[in-house]
């Protein structure tokens, strides 16, 4: 069952703090809401098959779980008798104003649908929904879906949630994935995943046809714009198949991409940005020092491990709570821990940047 701890405000050099656990789970996914006064992560029973999702305020935390009603508004009657789901994962947040997310879930082994909090599923169909991402200015809902038997994108229009969602994409060689939002809700960035390999394509706008932003060899995955809209970030694996390194790109004038860091562990929410746009926080794929996390200034390349006091470390998220830049984190421990087993949340103030 869960354990719940108290987040707590850290000091200058001070370590990471845990603040969730779940018996028989590696925590993953960790995501901060828009103002940083909640904060999510996921529960994965591997052996069983289960993915759990949680929701809270860093002090406690309640699983989301499903509603069989459909909604047609976003204040319809929420169910927390609800199931629970085999699969609960993938929470993106509306704007803070809105005070909502959404996430998928699945019914059976292969149709998994989009539920809003506070209501039921949306744009309900068979196969496959999820990898959703709320527009930053609360009008739309982009999502990834199968219904077509391809992996397409589609748009929900939140003030018209009761209608079909617009259908942005149909090629019939790729599927579209990782889809996210600029910041000014203006483009949308995703991966189009074809036999050929992983590529960044651009939507420039609601009604415009996707433009390719890479034609590497291999696999580009997650990119994310920065805050400023300057420059998105993603993952690429071009120079050997079985490493990813971290790589940026201006987001205007479309210059070739350059990389920040060799050697990275892939982020189940794409390049974590400081709420700034001046930094990345990454795991570095370093199985001698266990994998740490570091600060990488996008300007000038500098790369800064950070003190956490932690090993075995993995997903993560940042973001500005009380004037301070915070990072959740999963890690499988504390550095002079005997036992290390199932990752763990933790917490921590980012403070001493590159």
């Amino acid at each position: 069952m869960p354990v719940f701890l108290a987040l707590v405000p850290l000091l200058l050099g001070a370590k990471g703090a845990e603040v969730a656990a779940v018996d028989g789970a590696n925590l993953q996914a960790p995501s901060w809401s828009p103002d940083g006064s909640k904060l999510a992560y996921e529960a994965n029973f591997h052996d069983k098959k289960v993915v759990q999702l949680f929701v809270g305020d860093g002090a406690s935390f309640e699983q989301v779980r499903t509603s069989a009603r459909a909604s047609t508004d976003l204040t319809a009657g929420f169910s927390k008798k609800g199931s629970g789901g085999a699969v609960v994962h993938e929470i993106a947040w509306a704007p803070a104003a809105v005070g909502r997310y959404v996430f998928s879930a699945s019914s059976d082994a292969f149709d998994y649908d989009l539920y809003i909090s506070g209501g039921g599923p949306v744009a309900k169909a068979p196969g496959a929904d999820g990898g959703a991402a709320w527009s930053p200015d609360g009008k739309y809902i982009a999502f990834t879906s199968a219904r077509t038997g391809e992996g397409d994108l589609y748009l929900i229009d939140v003030a018209n949630i009761e209608k079909p969602p617009k259908q942005l994409t149909k090629p019939r060689t790729s599927s579209e994935l990782y889809v996210s939002w600029s910041p000014n809700s203006d483009e949308l960035v995703f991966v189009g995943h074809s036999r050929t390999g992983d590529n960044i394509w651009l939507i420039p706008g609601l009604d415009s046809a996707a433009v390719q932003l890479t034609a590497w060899s291999g696999n580009q995955i997650h990119p994310r714009y920065s805050p400023t809209e300057t420059v998105i970030a993603f993952y690429a694996n071009k120079d050997e198949t079985d490493r990813f390194d971290l790589y940026a790109m201006p987001a205007k004038g479309r210059a070739d991409a350059k990389r920040l860091v060799k050697g990275v562990v892939p982020n189940a929410g794409g390049p974590a940005w400081t709420p700034d746009g001046k930094h990345l926080i990454v795991v570095v794929d370093d199985d001698d020092a266990f994998d740490p996390i570091a600060a990488v200034n996008v300007e000038t390349g500098a790369v800064k491990r950070l003190p956490l006091g932690t090993v075995g470390h993995g997903d993560l998220a940042v973001a500005k709570k009380d004037g301070a830049y915070w990072l959740a984190y999963v890690a499988q421990g504390k550095t002079h821990d005997a036992a290390r087993d199932f990752k763990r949340l933790f917490t921590a103030e980012l403070d001493g940047l590159p």
